[in-house]
């Protein structure tokens, strides 16, 4: 059948309830021999037949074709495609659901409509085919869902619509080229490590009234023998009244220490075991995206430096912010392993992580915890990330490793080890 391109129609997508222009989606309208022929043959003939009937019948033929064309060409126009969503986020081993809006603006019907969704690289999926009829003025949403069974950022679309007149004389396709752009987080898991420390006046909450931050005023209450005459307020201690009403009422504040964390994540592949550096960087992803997770969640200051390695060293950070868990998780899913290099590695390269994070730490706040997540290092490096201490930084690994490691590392620091599977990280 062939199929020519009639005209680019204007639609509209949908952003999490806004509409906007998109770009022009195509529109192909097939049966242009049908008519051609139909024309040429069915005119002359009414022309030029003797009988009545003849020609009432080639009118009656020709009145069909010449509306079901204006017909197709009508819908065309008035069949619009919505995403309600440019971009979707979801954890990986979860099913995201996509929502499709098809609309006939028009006043006559579709009867018979085939949408189909290209789901890209995501699989498996369910229902992104499905057909339908449209009264006229009328809209359906349609929902289909995908398994996000990888880490990255998947593309959805494009989505085409097919349909054809009544008499089924003229098919046409539109295909609308707005794609939904999926980010796709690592798999929500739980490290099992909670904070030991921290100084005062900050945003992390604290049981130890010894450390209230004096910017943060939480209530009243009355004053009491020992209350330090700054945490007065004289303005509502006056609107007690006087005489014998009259007290002293006193400040408290909120009990809250700064802990900023900062995530370091060795990315460099050729520091992992050969058969497991995918398997085993990948789970270093998941325990990264765990720690900054429950990190916001504690309303700390959280940051990322991502070490990848390679000449020149690819390095990647996101500064500590309280806001910071989305950009983070989704750099975290951007993120692409290359091909490991079993080239044989200098004492300088295998030191190379150590290195950037001494030179990134000079610039951290003091009372940051630095979470190092990643593969194990060598002893001397143990012993040149204490000097941390002297800049009041805290250093805490997570090493993921074939051989079991102690619980402390050379310096005196803390280390765990992570499972190589399981939800549990520690």
């Amino acid at each position: 059948m062939q199929k020519t391109s009639v005209r680019k129609i204007h639609a509209t997508r949908g952003r999490r309830g806004e509409r906007s222009v998109s770009s022009e989606p195509e529109a192909l309208i097939g049966g242009r021999g049908v008519l051609i022929a139909g024309v040429a043959v069915l005119a002359p003939a009414f022309l030029c037949a003797p009988l009545f009937v003849a020609q009432f019948l080639c009118l009656f033929l020709l009145l069909i074709i010449i509306t079901s064309r204006m017909y197709t060409e009508y819908l065309v126009r008035h069949i619009t495609l919505i995403r309600r969503d440019g971009e979707l986020r979801e954890f990986k081993r979860q099913w995201v659901s996509v929502e499709l809006i098809v609309e006939n603006r028009g006043v006559i019907p579709a009867y018979a409509l085939a949408i189909y969704d290209s789901p890209g690289m995501l699989a498996p999926v369910q229902g992104v085919k499905f057909a339908c009829a449209l009264p006229h003025r009328s809209r359906i949403v349609q929902v289909w869902k995908g398994f996000c069974s990888e880490r990255g950022v998947f593309f959805l679309g494009p989505a085409t619509i097919r349909g054809s007149d009544p008499c089924g004389l003229f098919p046409f396709q539109i295909t609308y080229t707005d794609m939904t752009t999926l980010f796709v987080y690592p798999q929500p898991r739980i490290s099992g490590i909670t904070p030991s420390g921290g100084v005062p006046l900050g945003a992390l909450l604290s049981h130890n009234p010894l450390n209230e931050d004096l910017s943060r005023a939480c209530s009243l209450r009355p004053y009491q023998a020992g209350d330090e005459p700054r945490r007065i307020n004289w303005k509502a201690s006056a609107k007690t009244g006087g005489g014998a009403a009259f007290s002293l009422m006193v400040h408290e504040y909120e009990a809250t220490v700064s802990y900023p964390c900062m995530v370091f994540l060795n990315l460099d592949l050729r520091l992992y075991p050969p058969r497991k550096s995918h398997a085993y960087s990948e789970r270093a992803i998941e325990a990264a995206a765990a720690l900054c997770r429950e990190s916001s969640e504690r309303k700390q200051n959280t940051g990322i430096i991502i070490f990848s390695g390679g000449k020149p060293e690819k390095i990647d950070s996101i500064a500590q912010s309280r806001f910071a868990l989305i950009p983070i998780l989704e750099r975290l899913a951007l993120f692409q392993q290359g091909n490991r290099q079993d080239t044989p590695l200098t004492a300088d390269e295998k030191n190379r992580c150590v290195t950037v994070l001494l030179e990134r730490a000079k610039h951290m706040q003091a009372g940051t915890r630095i979470m190092y997540v990643g593969p194990d290092l060598e002893h001397d490096a143990y012993l040149s990330l204490s000097i941390l201490i002297k800049f009041h930084l805290s250093i805490e690994y997570l090493i993921i490793d074939e051989k079991s490691v102690s619980a402390l590392a050379p310096g005196n620091m803390k280390r765990y080890q992570m499972k190589d599977m399981g939800y549990a990280i520690i």
